[in-house]
């Protein structure tokens, strides 16, 4: 019982002196942003609110004290603050808990796409990717989890057509389905999907679904090619 108690009073004197350390240690600093940098560098390394609370900057104060409710997974801190610094920090919990409810919550449009993306991502699940208000940001969300889940339905939701056919293009010849190229929007990226996969399919018949000549042709003379090495190999 006495060695629990010693081990106690130990930590708490420990805890102190490190604290009034770090205290010392940024009251030297010469101009108050150096003080400040101090400050939310010792915060951040020690997980202390009181010590950013020291800082005089509301700014860094606040972004001080959103990095502490990050590394604490914990909201009521970050609703302890405002602004930006308030969004950052309710963003990056979101997406660690990939809740996607919680982005509802922001008021920075930046962080709000940054929060729907990530989650979306994360869960490959597509429907979240609507709440994207950038259109850059809403396609490659779409064009990402496509990808990863070998989905070509998901790409009828990007309405690019270089970054639709793109999509529908990768898919096509990662999985050697070769109906996935009807449904791109470009005549030519349709028929060089075809030809591609006819080719590493070595099947001449797929060919025949090209309408450009000059690509049907080469196809063709592409997929003999490669059935010719097959067999003297």
């Amino acid at each position: 019982m006495k060695k629990t108690i010693l081990l106690i009073i130990t930590l708490t004197l420990l805890t102190v002196l490190i604290g009034c350390s770090t205290e010392k240690s940024c009251i030297i600093s010469k101009d108050l942003i150096s003080r400040d940098d101090c400050y939310f560098e010792k915060a951040i390394e020690t997980i202390s609110l009181s010590t950013c609370n020291r800082i005089q900057s509301d700014i860094v104060k606040n972004s001080c004290i959103a990095e502490i409710g990050i590394q604490k997974n914990d909201l009521s801190i970050c609703n302890s603050i405002d602004g930006k610094s308030k969004d950052y920090c309710t963003a990056k919990i979101a997406i660690s808990k990939e809740d996607s409810s919680l982005c509802n919550e922001l008021n920075t449009t930046y962080w709000l796409d940054i929060c729907n993306k990530d989650i979306a991502i994360a869960k490959n699940d597509y429907t979240i990717c609507a709440k994207i208000t950038n259109s850059p940001g809403k396609e490659g969300c779409y064009g990402t989890i496509a990808k990863n889940t070998s989905n070509g339905e998901v790409c009828s939701y990007i309405s690019t057509k270089t970054l639709h056919d793109g999509c529908l293009k990768n898919i096509a010849t990662e999985t050697l389905n070769e109906k996935l190229c009807n449904k791109m929007k470009m005549s030519v990226q349709r028929d060089t999907c075809y030809a591609k996969i006819a080719v590493l399919k070595k099947d001449v018949s797929i060919c025949k679904e090209i309408n450009y000549r000059s690509i049907k042709e080469s196809c063709i003379s592409r997929v003999k090619a490669a059935l010719n090495q097959s067999n003297e190999n």
